[in-house]
């Protein structure tokens, strides 16, 4: 891009009205007063939305991880259904099943969603526009990605863990561009048997952590065949951290173990 004459440049800047003109905070406290953004959704899983202040804001990128077989995408799918019961859609990228198995995961009671007729891997162009299709044409406002190992190309990246980093910022920049909350579901490293998993063993890079502003980490209770521990292993927002939540799975949902006193 060519800049003009000096003198010219200045004129032009002076009187410039575009919407990334530089303002004052005092005007930009007025214009958010009569913003449409979305409140903060709760999970309706109480010591999580404790945890984060009500739950998750419009802009956030959360990053989902723990072992194989933990239970990452039966508690993405619970959400699903807890969002959509406070009137929120969301669009859900399944790359790791078919469709058909994707949908009969859910059981008879199969609630609204969105999804691609035909996925896309390695495109983060198609990604975006399918997004902003969603929202345009369903109003969606929360996102699920299953999972990041499909958004690159892994064999072709000669340096894996700053690839990464790239996609985890684009996905950020997505999610407050359009104002809309993003799950991102990782995998782990092998973990040591009886090891507590951290954000330290997400496979291939410390940037997706590092990048995300919540990192929610589930695993199964060893020896119990319905129960997990869902972690909050850091929220910005909130600054929570290393918080445990129990979990069990009833009618094919994961909410929140109930204790009784005594």
């Amino acid at each position: 891009m060519k800049l003009k004459s000096n003198k010219d440049t200045r004129k032009d800047l002076a009187n410039y009205k575009g919407q990334d003109q530089i303002i004052s905070s005092f005007d930009l406290t007025e214009i958010l007063k009569y913003s449409k953004d979305i409140p903060v959704i709760g999970s309706k899983i109480p010591l999580l939305d404790h945890y984060l202040e009500g739950g998750f804001e419009s802009g956030e990128l959360i990053t989902l991880s723990g072992p194989p077989k933990s239970g990452k995408t039966l508690l993405a799918q619970s959400l699903t259904f807890n969002f959509l019961t406070q009137k929120y859609k969301s669009l859900w990228f399944q790359y790791e099943v078919t469709p058909k198995r994707f949908l009969d995961s859910f059981g008879d009671d199969l609630p609204t969603f969105y999804l691609p007729q035909k996925l896309e891997a390695y495109n983060l162009l198609w990604l975006e526009t399918r997004i902003i299709e969603a929202i345009i044409k369903h109003g969606i406002k929360i996102i699920f990605l299953d999972h990041l190992h499909y958004l690159f190309d892994l064999v072709s990246q000669k340096n894996t863990s700053l690839q990464i980093g790239s996609v985890i910022r684009h996905l950020k920049q997505i999610a407050v561009k359009y104002n809309i909350i993003i799950f991102l579901m990782c995998h782990m490293k092998k973990v040591i048997f009886d090891k507590e998993p951290s954000d330290e063993d997400i496979r291939d890079s410390s940037l997706i952590g590092s990048e995300s502003d919540t990192v929610l980490i589930i695993w199964r209770v060893p020896k119990t065949e319905n129960e997990a521990i869902l972690k909050l292993r850091y929220s910005r927002r909130s600054s929570a951290r290393d918080k445990k939540i129990e979990l069990i799975k009833a009618n094919g949902m994961l909410r929140q173990m109930e204790h009784k006193n005594g």
